[in-house]
């Protein structure tokens, strides 16, 4: 095999990790991505290709980019990223009403800015679960990074890394998760979806914890795939993966995701690894307190950024109930339409210690590598300092919602 066709299968091995155990009109849907606003009919778009052939070409440059606004980038992105590729990682489930959603909401919160505060400046370092952080900014675990740059998670973990923000490694990662452990020195937690066998899932736990990851983020809303129409309309497919399963053909197809999550999973974890778990996928305040009830260390409210189950509410419409119902007793991220640092503010206003962000930084990824996904983060942090300084906040532990309009 030569190498182009092997960086190929690394790149697109984790797009497909479900696919084969998936029923036949489902057959396209791969492990979920969080996601920004549709592309305008009117974009360019690079040329169809499925990334089930060695024919795919991911972008290759790394570069400084210029960002005016993270909107932008995506119909940037759109032109060179492939067809197929580009339809993942924008597209969500159903109709996506929850995907447009999610952005809409963070405009329906609007802020009271509080001047002649006496600050000249704005500290937005933080501490999430002991991991220090320049900025309340996560990377969300997101698969097949190699679609969208030939670095995949070695890029975007670098780049992460560069910004001091933290990055949540996907078990159904291009790269292995000690490669992309390699490449950020930085904070890193690791997400998972769990397989069925206890031996894998012990055995990819403790591979995680050995690389240096401090925090396991246990996705809980893909029991079942969504409808992907995007994918099923451009016969989206890849080949399996060969990442971070290599007992098992690196396929939950072979050897499958856990259908039944239950308790007794997130014990289970907490248990093997003795490091702090957090569930992505919540959106309930009933939930969110059974998860602290259950030891949980924090909580991602997330409805996968749009791509699971379509018409349920935006993250942002549920955080205030939420983090009123955990009352301070558990970490709070929230992803799900973060395009501005005023939405950083706005979020952290209404009780969440951070957020986190998806398809920018893989836009930010496919048109400068490593050095584009930096500038994403660095464009937010950016905003977030001017949003602080002219609502008069220093520091994170300062806003509240006594910075929003009643």
């Amino acid at each position: 095999m030569d190498r182009k066709r092997r960086d190929f299968l690394s790149a697109t091995a984790a797009a497909v990790t479900l696919s084969a155990a998936l029923p036949a009109k489902f057959a396209n849907a791969a492990e979920p991505l969080a996601h920004a606003p549709a592309p305008q009919a009117a974009t360019p778009q690079a040329p169809a290709a499925s990334p089930d052939s060695s024919t795919y070409a991911a972008p290759t440059e790394i570069k400084a980019i210029e960002i005016i606004n993270l909107r932008e980038l995506e119909p940037a992105a759109q032109k060179i990223i492939p067809n197929g590729g580009f339809g993942y990682i924008s597209s969500g489930a159903g109709d996506e009403w929850t995907k447009r959603e999610n952005e809409a909401a963070f405009k329906r919160v609007t802020i009271a800015p509080r001047y002649l505060s006496g600050y000249k400046d704005a500290d937005r370092s933080t501490t999430l679960l002991g991991s220090k952080l320049s900025m309340p900014v996560m990377v969300s675990a997101m698969a097949g990074h190699g679609m969208a740059h030939v670095t995949a998670e070695v890029g975007s973990a670098k780049g992460t890394s560069a910004a001091g923000a933290l990055y949540c490694a996907a078990s159904l990662s291009t790269k292995t998760l000690e490669e992309i452990a390699q490449a950020c020195p930085g904070p890193k937690w690791f997400q998972i979806y769990l397989p069925a066998d206890r031996g894998a899932a012990t055995e990819i736990l403790g591979r995680a914890k050995a690389a240096g990851y401090t925090a396991i983020v246990l996705t809980i809303d893909t029991v079942v795939p969504s409808n992907r129409e995007t994918d099923r309309r451009n016969h989206f497919r890849s080949p399996l993966p060969v990442g971070n399963f290599p007992g098992q053909n690196g396929s939950y197809g072979v050897s499958p995701m856990k259908r039944d999550l239950d308790w007794d999973d997130v014990a289970f974890i907490r248990k093997t690894t003795g490091l702090p778990v957090l569930l992505k996928g919540v959106m309930s305040p009933e939930f969110a307190v059974a998860a602290v009830e259950h030891g949980c260390a924090g909580i991602q409210v997330s409805n996968h950024g749009g791509r699971q189950l379509d018409d349920v509410s935006a993250t942002m419409t549920v955080l205030p109930r939420i983090a009123d119902a955990v009352h301070g007793r558990a970490t709070i991220l929230i992803d799900g339409g973060v395009r501005r640092g005023q939405d950083i503010f706005k979020a952290l206003a209404l009780g969440a210690n951070a957020v986190a962000v998806g398809r920018p930084v893989l836009y930010g990824l496919a048109l400068g590598g490593w050095m584009g996904v930096q500038a994403v983060l660095q464009h937010l942090d950016g905003e977030l300092e001017m949003t602080m300084r002219l609502a008069g906040a220093r520091t994170i532990a300062e806003i509240s919602k006594r910075f929003l309009t009643a």
